[in-house]
């Protein structure tokens, strides 16, 4: 009797192990710059930038698509500011204003949209962490 209740608790052990250690499509937390950029239509990113999904929120999709999106790049933070103030514009936003500081920010109008971009180094030189809020113009 008590080899089976140690054979059935090894056996719950070993399944919820097994769980545990395999990747789920919906969990994974990071999206690489090829997939973003057909989810994030006209909102272009840097080379080598990952979207993460557990801290994005993205409505729709292509030249529809809404909400608040989490980026991680390698690129140092005036870098990025460039890329925005330089790429923006050419994907068809107007650059609206700009705060730039430790967390740097740029707004920018599109067509029905405003689009927010919150630029922030990571602590240690780590690269970049930026956050994109789209959402529709009130008319």
């Amino acid at each position: 009797m008590v080899y089976q209740n140690i054979l059935a608790f090894a056996s719950v052990v070993l399944l919820c192990m097994g769980c545990a250690s395999t990747p789920m499509t919906s969990q994974n937390s990071a999206v690489n710059q090829p997939e973003a950029v057909q989810v994030l239509e006209g909102a272009p990113l840097p080379s080598g930038s990952v979207i993460d999904n557990k801290k994005s929120m993205i409505f729709g999709e292509g030249a529809l698509w809404t909400g608040r999106v989490e980026v991680n790049t390698a690129l140092r933070s005036e870098e990025v500011v460039k890329f925005f103030i330089t790429q923006y514009p050419a994907a068809g936003w107007s650059f609206l204003s700009s705060t730039q500081s430790k967390t740097s920010v740029l707004i920018f109008v599109g067509k029905n949209k405003t689009l927010t971009a919150e630029i922030e180094d990571k602590s240690f030189g780590s690269g970049t962490k930026i956050t994109l809020t789209v959402s529709p113009v009130n008319q």
